[in-house]
């Protein structure tokens, strides 16, 4: 059934995905240091897999992205233009991230890190292709290889619209496939040395890019074809079964910790499932009532998306200069100091959010503003 009269949709639902990806981010690093244990025994799997929101931040991007690209294709109307899309891509990605890196030197904390060199650091970051190399994979800021990944994605995203505009199923698949095999293949090789190495790059994290863009497309689909009776009901059913598959998923990762290189072993043939329950969550909330939405849109979520960029650039090393120089004061081997561990894990948290709202609001932002604005 039609819907010609429905609302625009509520997407900060995304926003607060968003959020929720950079929060376990967030506490997983700080508990990689703290060693502070959750709050519940019920929750101890939420930190120690926190770093799944990484993938959830690739599917995110592939289903922000498709949007436009969907809508544009479902009304018939003239999508963006490459040159724009590229523009938006550059101002909200490559300012903060020469900065962050250039912070990252000026406070020897990338001098730390080991690496290839001072120059093949740079270059290979600055083209982003630090992840083919194993010695400069992990340099500079270790949560960088991330942006090599996304920014391989935009590079290959108009080929990969192309053959989803003509065989969405079959891109999809496809997609699926290769990034399953590419792991299939690191977990063989080297599941005793470096498939870490090879989990790292973009045909590791296909899947999860193809998944949002599929999410993409089917919501702007339901939502301008469905009754809100449908989209209601389909909405709440795929956001707890979405919900639902992805905590079991976690306490199967959870479950598995003990294992060697047990997060990209694990990932070798869960990712897809992973992916797969983000899809669900995304789809359902999207189309779910706005009581329910609110799980996600509510203004702490929303706010910790806006600042997630610039929180995730810096969190690690607010967090392990902290530790360095020894601030929270410690003696031995503080984290079996339990007022120490509540202590470091406050202030790490606080002044990563704080250094974070000021670099959003006042450098990021402002910055992304005026280059769309300039070079549009």
């Amino acid at each position: 059934m039609n819907s010609p009269a429905a609302p625009a949709p509520r997407l900060d639902v995304l926003d607060g995905l968003r959020g929720v990806a950079i929060l376990l981010v967030l506490w997983y690093h700080v508990w990689e240091i703290s060693w502070l244990p959750a709050p519940l025994p019920q929750l101890e799997f939420l930190p120690e897999t926190g770093f799944i929101g990484v993938a959830l931040f690739f599917f995110l991007s592939g289903t922000v992205i498709a949007l436009p690209f969907a809508r544009a294709a479902f009304k018939g109307s003239a999508p963006p233009t490459w040159r724009h899309f590229y523009l938006r891509r550059f101002w909200k990605i490559v300012p903060s991230y020469i900065l962050s890196i250039a912070v990252a030197y000026a406070i020897g904390y990338a001098a730390r890190q080991g690496g290839a060199g001072v120059v093949p650091d740079l270059l290979t970051h600055l083209l982003f292709i630090h992840t083919w190399f194993p010695a400069s994979s992990g340099a500079i800021n270790g949560v960088l290889w991330t942006l090599a990944v996304e920014v391989e994605f935009y590079a290959i995203f108009p080929l990969l619209w192309w053959c989803f505009r003509r065989a969405r199923w079959l891109t999809v698949a496809a997609s699926v496939a290769l990034s399953l095999a590419w792991r299939l293949h690191a977990a063989a090789c080297c599941a005793h040395s470096g498939i870490v190495n090879l989990d790292q790059d973009l045909p590791a994290f296909l899947s999860c890019f193809a998944f949002g863009m599929l999410t993409a497309s089917l919501f702007v689909e339901a939502h301008a074809r469905w009754s809100a009776g449908r989209r209601f009901a389909v909405g709440i059913a795929s956001f707890i079964a979405g919900c639902t598959a992805c905590t079991i998923l976690l306490q199967s990762l959870f479950a598995f910790r003990h294992a060697n290189q047990w997060a990209a072993v694990w990932a070798a043939t869960h990712r897809d499932l992973l992916a797969c329950s983000f899809a669900a969550i995304a789809f359902g909330a999207l189309l779910a009532p706005r009581p329910l939405q609110r799980v996600l849109a509510n203004r702490p979520l929303v706010f910790f998306g806006a600042i997630s960029y610039a929180l995730y650039l810096y969190h690690q090393i607010v967090a392990r200069e902290l530790l360095y120089y020894r601030l929270p004061p410690y003696l031995g081997t503080p984290q079996y100091d339990p007022l120490w561990q509540s202590a470091f894990t406050i202030v790490a948290m606080l002044l990563s959010i704080a250094l974070a709202t000021a670099l959003t609001y006042w450098f990021e932002r402002p910055l992304q503003n005026w280059g769309n604005r300039r070079f549009s």
